[in-house]
């Protein structure tokens, strides 16, 4: 049975990335929090839809460009895909799983925590 895995990505320049949204594009409210979320921390970013199975390692999933975020520039894309590729090789891989509390202390987590919370 084929279906779709659809979600809503804030991606940072540096290939860091959160979830925004799954099944259902976040409010307009959300992507701006985020935005400045990333302008707060340095980072420009964009808004993104992933399609896909993320934790699929052997698939790839789609990126499709949204809405630029903090600054993002035409430029920074293809680096900042690369590197979100390869932050998701790693976190998919069976030989290195990264500790869930230095994830915890990313401004993009603790964004989409506020963004959760305020609604």
């Amino acid at each position: 049975m084929e279906y779709n895995l659809a979600r809503w990505i804030v991606l940072a320049s540096d290939g860091r990335h959160t979830t925004l949204g799954r099944d259902t594009a976040p409010s307009d409210a959300e992507v701006t929090v985020a935005g400045a979320a990333l302008a707060a921390a340095g980072l420009a970013g964009w808004f993104v839809r992933l399609d896909g199975d993320y934790w699929a390692r052997r698939a790839p999933v789609v990126l499709i460009l949204v809405q630029p975020l903090a600054h993002a520039t035409a430029t920074d894309w293809p680096a900042a895909v690369a590197a979100f590729e390869a932050m998701r090789m790693a976190s998919t891989s069976s030989k290195v799983r990264s500790s869930p509390s230095s994830v915890a202390t990313s401004p993009l987590v603790s964004c989409h925590r506020r963004t959760i919370t305020s609604t």
